[in-house]
């Protein structure tokens, strides 16, 4: 099934330089990515995009983090996008994330900020109700 996915470098990635080996992967798989744009995120737009994490213990540092430097959007489209890509990604700890997924090779040694935020290089959209809502905070009408 075709579908569009909501896709971001976070600030540690793009502070790494790792866009482009990122971005690599992704085509390499045959994905396609359909927008981008280079942003600061807002505190707004973080904590829309965060909100299914709100009254978790880890939720204000992953705020901090992922306003601490840019960041890059995407629209990322293809058959069984979603899936797709978060199998790309591996998990989201890159500790327990196996060799050939983004943050099982590109992670850095130290994947914990000082308050103990885990440093992850990417997030993706977990499901279509979630890439619908996550595209529309950084993208007009999901493109």
């Amino acid at each position: 099934m075709q579908e569009n996915t909501f896709f971001m470098i976070k600030p540690d990635g793009v502070f790494r330089g790792l866009d482009q080996a990122v971005f690599d992967r992704v085509t390499q798989s045959g994905l396609k990515i359909i927008d981008q744009k280079k942003i600061a995120l807002t505190s707004e737009q973080a904590e829309k995009l965060y909100r299914p994490h709100l009254g978790k213990p880890f939720y204000a540092g992953l705020i901090k983090f992922i306003t601490s430097g840019p960041v890059i959007v995407t629209i990322i489209s293809g058959n069984n996008a979603i899936k797709k890509l978060r199998d790309l990604m591996g998990a989201t700890d890159p500790r327990k994330a196996v060799a050939g997924t983004i943050r099982g090779d590109l992670a850095e040694e130290n994947v914990l900020t000082a308050d103990k935020t885990i440093k992850n290089i990417v997030h993706g959209s977990d499901s279509p109700e979630s890439a619908k809502r996550e595209m529309a905070i950084f993208f007009k009408e999901g493109k």
